[in-house]
């Protein structure tokens, strides 16, 4: 669903400015209207905005850290989040946090009041505090959900740095062959126009493709953006979506590594929850809506479904081909003993560590691959550009 961005007043007189989720803009109002707000202004949020309007991972993970902090020092929950809305610097933020304390003077639950706010506060958080606020172990809660983050932010950012150093070999590549063909090889065209006919077949090609690329170099540039803003557009639908993730299983190279990923993501979500006291059919809803994968999260609610029919979660994994036999195995063996959480805790940092070293093992072949190919390319394009000098040197020698 779009998020929209919206402007309000409050019975009191007061206005603030947020942003929701919803189906679409009427919808919207008419909830907001319900809740008593009248609304001054209503407008769906530019897919440009949606990643850095949020608080980023570790500005949530700050705020958990201070949150949970205040309350175990017996502040109440109030107060405490009075005092994080002061010191809070992302305006919408702050915001969010001024209606959540709003609406708790008004006698909703922190959880209620949190789920009003999906871009900031996910369902597997609000579920979590939810849990926390039921059996009154809401900073126990918050320090779990603390390492849950801690560990997921750990995961990405060994993936971002994994991938930085190919990425920006193959940025560099690419800003060397723009030089090649928008620059240099014109100017040694512009050498060897008076020899066309006798150029090496090499020179010649190369030429002639400089010359394609130079011509053709402005419809190739809106083409490629129009298929961008296409692809980015496609890819926002559920089709697209689907078909992307689906896409992820199907490269030989990286399909593990996605898979492996999936499995430490899903495990560590279910285990956090299922920590919180939350039922597991109800788990299983939240954690389907956490991960990242249409196609995984499509399987988490069949696996959900035999759940509720009275099927084990490790049969459910298995019919449902969710998981791999190992992990259903070790699932079935936590639902045995007893303690499923830590048994899926296991199964994560097995996966994360699993993740760590496929990762290394790519990089250390996809390196090697991007300079060799990095230096046949230039010695390519170097020997067919100098090939008319040597040629024209040894017949006059």
């Amino acid at each position: 669903m779009p998020f929209f961005i919206y402007k309000a007043m409050r019975e009191d007189g007061t206005s603030f400015t947020d942003e929701a989720m919803a189906a679409d803009a009427a919808e919207l109002r008419r909830e907001l209207e319900g809740r008593g707000y009248l609304v001054l202004s209503l407008t769906k949020k530019k897919a440009s905005m949606r990643g850095g309007s949020g608080a980023s991972a570790k500005d949530f993970l700050l705020f958990n850290q201070e949150f949970a902090t205040l309350v175990k020092a017996g502040l109440p929950i109030l107060q405490s989040l009075e005092i994080l809305q002061k010191r809070t610097e992302n305006p919408r933020f702050r915001s969010a946090l001024e209606n959540i304390i709003h609406d708790i003077k008004g006698g909703s639950a922190l959880s209620d009041a949190m789920a009003k706010h999906p871009s900031y506060f996910s369902p597997l958080y609000t579920s979590t505090v939810q849990a926390g606020e039921k059996s009154g172990a809401l900073v126990a809660v918050l320090k779990r959900f603390i390492v849950y983050q801690k560990k997921m932010i750990a995961v990405i950012s060994k993936v971002k740095m994994s991938l930085a150093y190919p990425i920006f070999l193959v940025v560099a590549l690419l800003a060397v062959l723009t030089l090649f063909f928008l620059y240099i090889i014109p100017n040694f065209t512009q050498m060897y126009s008076d020899q066309s006919g006798s150029l090496p077949l090499l020179t010649s090609l190369l030429i002639a493709f400089t010359e394609m690329l130079t011509r053709s170099a402005p419809f190739i540039l809106a083409g490629l953006v129009a298929l961008g803003i296409g692809m980015s557009m496609w890819r926002k639908t559920d089709a697209g979506r689907t078909a992307i993730d689906g896409l992820k299983f199907k490269i030989p190279l990286v399909r593990s590594l996605i898979t492996q990923y999936l499995m430490a993501q899903i495990t560590r979500t279910l285990a956090t929850v299922l920590r919180g006291g939350i039922p597991l059919v109800q788990a299983l809803d939240t954690t389907a809506g956490v991960v990242s994968n249409k196609i995984m999260a499509r399987k988490i609610a069949e696996a959900r479904a035999l759940v509720t029919e009275g099927v084990s979660l490790a049969n459910a994994f298995e019919r449902t081909r969710l998981a791999p036999d190992m992990t259903v195995r070790m699932i079935e063996v936590g639902e045995s003993s007893g303690d499923l959480p830590e048994m899926l805790e296991d199964v994560a940092d097995f996966y994360d560590q699993e993740v760590e070293n496929r990762l290394t093992t790519l990089t250390t072949m996809i390196e090697p691959v991007l300079m060799l190919s990095m230096g046949l390319i230039m010695a390519v394009i170097v020997v067919a550009l100098y090939l008319p000098i040597f040629e024209m040197r040894s017949r006059l020698k």
